[in-house]
């Protein structure tokens, strides 16, 4: 087997909720989800790495969250994740996934198991997917079972033993297949001053996901990881001059308005970015990326870059959505400095001629300080049809 050199600019990701979560959707909207360590990862390499999604709501058979009939994930793509799915199930569905176009994927399963399934059942049924992806010429990176807070796992139960069973196994597995490696989120995610391994503190909104800081940390490191193991993507250059034209270059940026500065000073403010932005026609593709500098502060709730197709039926595509709790409780956002690049999902425009607009949506605590955020190289683009026969 040949040891190739993926694209990072299609990176495939298969499991649960973990990874379903990356993304979210209903029927008006598809957006990267701030709980989503890929999500995270994605901004903190600068645009550099991508996980591609668009906007689907269909329903195929044993794609359905939670096991729920006719309940639609609303997203095709390289999301492979679908909430409540044991192991075997996720293996049930290689055949359809491994028509996608993808070198790399990263690979969580068995987390749903671990109650319910012998330690090597679980082990197993992890190797035979990772053997399948690998014989298909994949790059595969293998994600450890992920710890629990101690209202999910007892302290000192069988399922935290199995768990460091498994995740050995993991690592024995992949130094003997090449193309194979481990990606350990628990060396983020494990508060290792905890006695039963419990994730740190605000990491988790109920002791098994991720919340917002979570996923944060996680992409951070995966961001790093990452960085170590895929060519160097060319930096984003941005041309002045670079803009859209029917005839002659229309995949040209479509703004005016190439960098901001923003100030809130309230709870929830949405900062209109790019000027006026033009419209390339009804059933183009487009998307936004911007560079994004967001200082330290400890009341920020979202930060948010959302591009809105403002035809009568038109829909949103988001970066970085807010997490909410079901009663509505927002989870903080980290309160660290942090930079990189936020892009949505693409978009299709819907019949109409009113140009499509771009905002940046920020959400703070009541009370909070204001805060300056700095925006730069907006960008919005024509781009291919995401949708892959």
């Amino acid at each position: 087997m040949s040891v190739s050199l993926p694209r990072a600019s299609r990176i495939a990701i298969l499991g649960t909720s973990l990874v379903q979560q990356n993304h979210i959707g209903d029927a008006g909207m598809l957006a990267t989800s701030a709980r989503g360590w890929m999500s995270w990862a994605e901004v903190l390499s600068h645009g550099r790495l991508r996980c591609p999604v668009h906007h689907d709501p269909s329903v195929p058979a044993g794609w359905e969250p939670s096991n729920r009939p006719g309940v639609s994930r609303f997203f095709s793509g390289l999301n492979f994740g679908v909430s409540g799915q044991k192991a075997i199930e996720i293996e049930r569905r290689l055949s359809l996934l491994l028509r996608s176009d993808f070198d790399l994927i990263l690979l969580d399963a068995g987390t749903n198991d671990m109650m319910v399934e012998t330690r090597q059942t679980i082990a197993d049924t992890r190797a035979r997917i990772a053997l399948a992806l690998l014989a298909a010429g994949k790059t595969v990176i293998l994600l450890p079972i992920l710890a629990r807070g101690v209202g999910k796992w007892p302290a000192r139960g069988s399922e935290r033993a199995k768990a460091h069973w498994i995740n050995r196994q993991s690592a024995e597995f992949a130094a003997n297949h090449p193309n194979c490696h481990v990606f350990d989120w628990n060396a983020a995610w494990v508060d290792p001053d905890n006695e039963f391994g419990e994730p740190y503190s605000g990491y988790s909104d109920d002791g098994t996901h991720f919340s917002v800081r979570g996923a944060f940390a996680v992409g951070k490191l995966l961001a790093g990881y990452l960085e170590a193991m895929l060519p160097r993507a060319p930096d984003r250059l941005l041309p002045k001059d670079d803009r859209f034209d029917a005839v002659d270059n229309p995949a040209g940026n479509l703004v005016t308005e190439l960098s901001a500065k923003t100030l809130s000073d309230k709870g929830d403010q949405s900062h209109r970015l790019g000027g006026q932005i033009e419209h390339p026609g009804t059933g183009s593709w487009i998307e936004a990326i911007c560079d994004i500098d967001v200082p330290a502060h400890p009341g920020i709730l979202g930060v948010t870059l959302r591009l809105k197709d403002v035809a009568e039926d038109g829909q949103q595509a988001s970066a970085l959505n807010p997490f909410r709790a079901e009663d509505g409780t927002v989870f903080p956002f980290p309160d660290t400095h942090w930079k990189g690049a936020m892009r949505t999902p693409p978009l299709k425009l819907r019949p109409g001629n009113a140009p499509p607009e771009l905002y940046l949506d920020v959400l703070m605590e009541g009370g909070s300080k204001p805060i300056n955020i700095d925006i730069a190289r907006i960008d919005v683009r024509p781009v291919s049809s995401p949708v892959r026969a």
